[in-house]
């Protein structure tokens, strides 16, 4: 199968790629940002492949803000008829009370598995409770250990399987799947047979009844990973099980490990955005939270240039001269609209970054017109934003927009506007803004938000 991952299964056409292969795969939950978005995801989906095809999500159990509802919205569009088959609970392993609630609102409707993914022998012990607590429903342990991802675990791969083997196989719902670094017939095939117990260690066999794939097959053809960042994917040397914990402290094969936006080791290959995150991790972001706004101010030339220079995620502030502003307070009106759409609309493929970003800017839009209409006496008049579809090649509209605006071209922008401006960039159900507009308390999720997307060689 192959393992949900943001943002390589959030995808509709590898999703549907892989289904129309014939494998298991799980629709990632974390590119989706509300119930609108998952919804057309699966309508999409279900276009691309043949019927009677299941769906699985992916949703992260240490999110609850989307955990919360995607969770439910799974279960009601199975409801409706839609080929829903699957939910893994990751990131997190709920309590077996919590665990019998999932799963009895999933047999309701017709869910027929659930999957957990354990980091630890305590974890694996917890899925193996919740396997007994409800005997009759399919329990898919997924293991990776602390080698594979880094997202889930910081064990060793074999080591805890030793240790809780016989109790997962005294539970016949339990389907073992394993996950690190498996890519070919070789890799596999001692763990298909359970030889990798006998050979490795002198025990008996111990088979796993599947495997997972991931960074294998970011890839892949069908993959919509950048070709850039295949060939640094591909270019990666790897390392021999001995030496992957070296990834903690320094780049180790090609991989560094970091603390991802949701507070867990991630392993990531070390670009230069990679080594800077490290760089912030062992700094500012081991400071207390009350100590880092002065770290932050201290060293502000310092970070701008940074991030400008080696972050997926800019600094936002920009003069149309192509200097920088060290504060939103130091632009104009009309500087903050060419910045946004110069890092949210991919001009030469003519499309937004995300439709909730194109409305993003049209909000903002809507409120530069009302600082501004009315002034030298023209009087209120219809606005020049009747849709936002007018923002879908917006600099046209944009060049527009600022001739009947001249003062918001030459004005810089007022103190309730920056914090107006702050507040819609971080609004919940839209996708989080690819850049850093400020230094403040908030940094760390100014900078990781969104991070599993974002590589720079």
């Amino acid at each position: 199968m192959v393992a949900g991952m943001t943002p390589s299964t959030v995808k509709a056409g590898f999703v549907s790629a892989v289904l129309d292969a014939g494998f298991h795969i799980e629709l990632a939950g974390g590119g989706h940002y509300n119930a609108a978005a998952l919804r057309t995801k699966v309508t999409e989906i279900q276009k691309q492949i043949p019927a009677g095809v299941g769906l699985t999500l992916n949703s992260l159990y240490i999110n609850p803000r989307q955990f919360t509802f995607q969770l439910p919205l799974w279960q009601e569009m199975r409801k409706e008829g839609l080929p829903i088959e699957g939910f893994c609970v990751a990131a997190g392993i709920p309590t077996t009370e919590k665990a019998v609630e999932i799963i009895e609102g999933l047999k309701i409707v017709g869910i027929k598995h659930v999957s957990f993914k354990p980091g630890s022998v305590d974890g694996i012990r917890q899925v193996i409770n919740i396997a007994a607590a409800n005997p009759d429903y399919p329990i898919i342990l997924q293991w990776t250990g602390g080698r594979a991802g880094g997202h889930h675990s910081f064990e060793d791969f074999h080591q805890p399987v030793l240790t809780t083997y016989r109790s997962i196989r005294q539970h016949s719902n339990i389907i073992l799947v394993g996950g690190s670094g498996f890519g070919s017939a070789d890799d596999v095939w001692e763990y298909l047979t359970g030889d990798w117990s006998v050979v490795r260690f002198g025990l008996q066999p111990m088979p796993f009844d599947g495997f997972l794939f991931a960074s294998r097959v970011m890839v892949a053809k069908e993959a919509h990973t950048s070709s850039s960042v295949k060939d640094l994917i591909i270019a990666a040397s790897g390392v021999e099980d001995k030496n992957w914990e070296g990834t903690y402290s320094k780049p180790t094969g090609g991989i560094l490990t970091v603390r991802s936006e949701l507070g867990e080791p991630i392993h990531k290959v070390a670009t230069r955005g990679v080594k800077l995150w490290k760089e912030f991790d062992d700094t500012v972001f081991k400071l207390p939270k009350e100590k880092r706004q002065a770290w932050l101010t201290e060293q502000r030339a310092e970070i701008i240039e940074k991030l400008n220079r080696d972050f997926a995620k800019p600094w936002f502030g920009w003069k149309k001269d192509g200097s920088v502003a060290l504060s939103l307070g130091d632009m104009t009106y009309e500087e903050t609209v060419l910045r946004m759409v110069r890092l949210m609309f991919v001009s030469h493929q003519k499309r937004w970054i995300d439709i909730s970003l194109r409305n993003l800017t049209g909000d903002w839009l809507r409120r530069v017109e009302e600082r501004f209409a009315g002034v030298n006496g023209t009087g209120k008049k219809p606005s020049l934003l009747q849709n936002f579809s007018s923002l879908d090649d917006p600099l046209p509209f944009v060049n527009t927009f600022f001739q009947k605006y001249p003062l918001a071209t030459e004005q810089l922008l007022a103190a309730e506007d920056t914090a107006y401006f702050l507040a819609i960039s971080q609004r919940p159900g839209q996708k989080p803004v690819p850049f850093i507009p400020v230094l403040d308390a908030n940094f760390e999720v100014w900078f990781k938000k969104v991070s599993f997307k974002r590589l720079i060689p």
